[in-house]
């Protein structure tokens, strides 16, 4: 899936903004989500699991985290709960 221009724009705000504990605990609550929810990304899966990325979430990997959060908000069969995550971690970044 290609990312929109909008999505695009918000991980490049992520990458260059000091990232703070609000963004911080969005990623956390929906790498979560993602684990209990037993997403499969495809070929974007991190090498690692969900639970373990929450445990060991830096800043820098929050750019990643969005990517997922936007791959997550377009698909169809996700749990509700998971999209909330998503779409709360989007609104996160885009109050930054």
């Amino acid at each position: 899936m290609e990312l929109d221009e909008n999505a695009l724009k918000l991980i490049k705000k992520c990458e260059d903004k000091e990232i703070d504990t609000g963004v911080m605990g969005a990623c956390t609550v929906m790498l979560e989500e993602m684990e209990r929810g037993e997403v499969d990304l495809g070929e974007d899966m991190p090498d690692e699991s969900y639970i373990h990325m929450a445990e060991t979430i830096a800043p820098e990997d929050v750019p990643q985290v969005l990517k997922m959060a936007f791959k997550i908000k377009e698909r169809g069969n996700v749990d509700p709960d998971l999209k909330v995550a998503a779409n709360r971690l989007i609104r996160a970044i885009e109050q930054l």
